[in-house]
């Protein structure tokens, strides 16, 4: 029966979900490519998540829509806040599931000096491990932060909420 899938059914049409599942039909079966109907998934992820475009671009750009599942640590980028520690979970996560991403949204903490050269620990860490394009600080991409708007968009694509801080003050994700 196996047969069966490898074979174009002579009088229907192929139809795939993109263009990716129709190089693999073309490949699979011999047929020509212009014989197979590519028809995209019916959600507009962009629009179900109510994401802002420019949100949806980052969120392509960095690859995010294949992310599974996708961490988020909403923090600033902190000492205190136990980054490290969310990328070596990250790591181990990724030996069950490949696709594992994680997001860290803050800017970093703008009281201490010594943030500029613990983000760059990070990314170091980041490296070292082979996350290089799994691990997400936005503070690489937006200095001041994201707006109250843009955080709530990444509380939605989220998978996982990951707080991995050695203590909090106020403790604004929650409330987020």
């Amino acid at each position: 029966p196996w047969d069966l899938l490898r074979m174009a059914w002579p009088g229907a049409t192929q139809v795939v979900v993109s263009e990716a599942r129709r190089d693999e039909m073309v490949a699979l079966t011999g047929i020509s490519p212009s014989l197979v109907q590519v028809i995209p998934a019916g959600v507009d992820v962009e629009k179900f998540l109510s994401l802002n475009h420019d949100t949806f671009e980052w969120i392509e750009q960095l690859g995010l829509l294949s992310a599974e599942p996708l961490l988020l640590s909403p923090v600033r980028v902190t000492k205190r806040k136990n980054l490290e520690l969310a990328i070596h979970i990250l790591a181990k996560l990724r030996q069950q599931m490949p696709e594992a991403q994680l997001v860290v949204t803050g800017p970093l903490g703008a009281h201490n000096p010594a943030n500029q050269r613990y983000l760059q620990n990070l990314l170091e860490l980041r490296n070292e491990l082979g996350l290089g394009n799994v691990v997400h600080f936005l503070a690489e991409h937006f200095k001041d932060g994201l707006t109250e708007t843009q955080m709530a968009e990444f509380y939605r694509l989220a998978d996982v909420l990951l707080l991995p801080s050695r203590e909090e003050g106020f403790g604004i994700p929650v409330i987020e």
